[in-house]
């Protein structure tokens, strides 16, 4: 759930706030003259929206998903074992 806080309470509280952030997945709408001016959210978040904003990485991941559940895949050492040249040559 989002928290707001005024942007002088924030000035004197950064470090407890990013710290809750980090730790807590915490997020703030930050307010200025009573509007919301921005968003202290961690980077993790962020990675999360933008992956979820770009259609064709979100398809991509659905398709490993069922490539998965159908087992269409290999495992790491399956897959490097056929992609790494012989060393013995």
């Amino acid at each position: 759930m989002d928290k707001t806080i005024g942007i002088s309470e924030l000035r004197k509280a950064i470090s407890s706030k990013v710290k809750e952030v980090h730790e807590d997945r915490s997020r703030y709408i930050i307010i200025q003259r009573s509007k919301p001016k921005a968003v202290l959210m961690s980077p993790e978040e962020v990675e999360t929206l933008e992956i979820m904003a770009d259609k064709e990485t979100l398809n991509e991941i659905k398709q490993a998903k069922e490539d998965i559940q159908k087992g269409r895949f290999a495992s790491y050492e399956e897959f490097f074992q056929k992609k790494l040249p012989d060393s013995s040559k």
